[in-house]
């Protein structure tokens, strides 16, 4: 039972948590919250950059972009970069 206390409190944090809070570490399903650079990256996708611009922005690779982006489509259940601006916009994080 203290297994399921601790999933529901994970998925309390993430449905309250607020734009910019950091996930804790291990937390990377759908509804996690999502981390600093995530954060950072959605805003860049909002602004309609690529994988390979928003790399040269953050100063990091296309790929590990393609992996942050990878990772927000996830956790805000979104299966398109468009749906995962609108599912942000609604607060789904």
């Amino acid at each position: 039972d203290a297994l399921g206390y601790g999933l529901i409190s994970v998925a309390a944090a993430a449905l309250t948590s607020p734009r910019g809070v950091r996930a804790p570490a291990g937390v990377s399903g759908p509804g996690a919250p999502l981390t600093e650079r995530e954060e950072q990256v959605l805003a860049l996708i909002e602004q309609g950059l690529s994988n390979k611009q928003i790399g040269e922005r953050l100063f990091i690779s296309a790929k590990t972009a393609s992996v942050h982006v990878s990772s927000i489509l996830r956790k805000v259940g979104a299966s398109s970069r468009t749906e995962a601006v609108y599912r942000a916009g609604q607060g789904v994080r």
